[in-house]
């Protein structure tokens, strides 16, 4: 059941009718950013701190006092003698690390991140997202860095629920979301979606009929977004979109969290002095502060690094960056600094340029798949071209549940492709879709696959009463 703000909230809102006509939700008046964020937090971040800001400074070490109060190993002991790096876009120069940078990666730092690397970071937020300088007086904001977008979650998470609380997410979803709330067990309710992403009337109707709609489910206190490129779909929400569900989060007293790993990874959109102008993020309309921004390196750098970074106003920054000291300290010092010199060397221009490379890329391998499904698998499938990130959603036409069908026949022909249960936050409900990765597809294996894929289909669909299911059922909760 509803909490007796949510109640206050849903009496206003019938009070106050919203206007739905297609377009904009322009009733809506922005008020104050939140300055009380108590109600949002989960019990562990409700108990104040036992500790006292002296014992907390006898944990750390220092250059300015003489400290023996941090547990920290002498740097006698440290392994790394020398590190270079050689880069690309930098005409193979090499970046050779200082003695004290060597000496900085391999003792503990400070749990939002190094400096250096956080202030490129915060650089690069103002200049794509339109943020202003982070101490602004009454717009303070702050970035941590986190080891991938996955511990990111896992940080939220703990810092925002508690046990059978709900979370609002997209008809279809990131998949690591489930593993990362499943311990706390957290509870979804979906928001159908359309080709522009969550759909503001579903919202606004799913939120305003709660009780009727889930009557089992407490009243939520975040959304969870994932905007361009949208994982699974591909959608990517225009700024229309963007503004109709922002204002439905204020209405209703939510927050945001904007899952955001394929933010360069757009295609289709106008370029100006030679790059693509990226639409703008939930991050650059936010009002009233409450938006929690994820960023990852993985899409479109590296994933193997594991580094990403999170954005928000500086009164939710130390609930996140207690919830990453309490889990790991920091982020690797190592990683840290290959990105930090990485980005500070090549600056602007060549970031700029490597994203419009990846881009260009991923441009071209979105073609080849179109070329691909249309020779061996039109009239079998259906799909719309992705605008952004990494995967085309893909209905496969006569099935009823893609699950069953790379369990009983497509894997034994030693092809796989992401299953649209798993992207599912209702796993009772059997989809007929698959997600295909084609950032990953070379030319010539996606011919063999899909020739395969295409020859599949047509025996299932033939021989369907005939197929003998195999028992392995666990990636599926053992749906018939």
């Amino acid at each position: 059941m509803r909490s007796n703000i949510s109640n206050q909230i849903s009496q206003e809102l019938n009070n106050t009718s919203i206007s739905l006509n297609g377009k904009s939700f322009n009733d809506y008046k922005y008020k104050e950013p939140i300055q009380d964020y108590s109600r949002y937090f989960s019990l562990r971040n409700s108990t104040p701190c036992q500790l006292t800001e002296v014992e907390i400074s006898t944990f750390l070490a220092s250059t300015e006092i003489l400290s023996f109060g941090a547990g920290i190993p002498s740097k006698l002991f440290f392994p790394i003698k020398e590190l270079e790096f050689n880069f690309n876009f930098m005409e193979n120069e090499k970046v050779i690390l200082s003695k004290e940078d060597l000496e900085l990666i391999q003792q503990y730092s400070d749990s939002p991140g190094l400096p250096k690397l956080r202030n490129w970071c915060k650089s690069l937020q103002q200049r794509y997202h339109g943020l202003c300088d982070p101490n602004t007086p009454g717009k303070e904001w702050n970035l941590l860095m986190t080891p991938g977008s996955q511990h990111a979650l896992d940080c939220l998470v703990k810092a925002f629920f508690n046990r059978d609380d709900t979370l609002i997410v997209e008809r279809y979803t990131y998949g690591g979301m489930f593993a990362v709330t499943q311990p706390t067990g957290v509870k979804f309710a979906a928001c159908e979606m359309d080709s522009k992403g969550m759909i503001p009337s579903e919202l606004n109707n799913l939120l305003s009929n709660w009780d009727s709609i889930h009557p089992n489910l407490k009243f939520p206190k975040l959304i969870y977004i994932i905007p361009h490129g949208q994982n699974p779909t591909g959608v990517l929400y225009d700024m229309e979109r963007k503004e109709e569900i922002y204002k439905i989060a204020c209405k209703f007293d939510l927050l945001i969290i904007e899952d955001d790993p394929h933010f360069f990874l757009q295609f289709d959109n106008e370029i100006v002095n030679g790059k693509r102008v990226l639409n703008k993020s939930f991050l650059s309309i936010d009002k009233e502060d409450r938006v929690i921004r994820l960023d990852t390196f993985s899409k479109f750098l590296t994933s193997g690094v594991r580094m990403g970074f999170v954005t928000t106003n500086s009164k939710l920054f130390g609930v996140i960056a207690f919830e990453l000291n309490a889990s790991i300290f920091h982020s690797s010092g190592l990683t840290q600094i290959a990105l930090e010199k990485l980005l500070t060397n090549w600056g602007d221009e060549k970031f700029d340029n490597h994203v419009n490379f990846v881009q260009e890329v991923l441009i071209k391998k979105r073609r080849e798949t179109i070329e691909l499904l249309e020779k061996h698998l039109k009239g079998q499938v259906e799909y719309k071209p992705p605008k952004a990130g990494l995967y085309f959603w893909v209905k496969l036409l006569g099935i009823d549940c893609s699950y069953e069908f790379v369990r009983d026949v497509l894997r034994h022909h030693k092809v796989i492709f992401g299953l649209g249960i798993s992207s599912s936050p209702d796993r009772t409900i059997k989809t007929p879709y698959i997600r295909v990765t084609f950032s990953y597809l070379d030319k010539e294996d996606g011919d063999v696959a899909f020739k395969i894929l295409s020859d599949c289909l047509k025996d299932y669909i033939k021989n369907k009463k005939t197929i003998q299911h195999d028992e392995d059922v666990t990636l599926y909760n053992n749906i018939s």
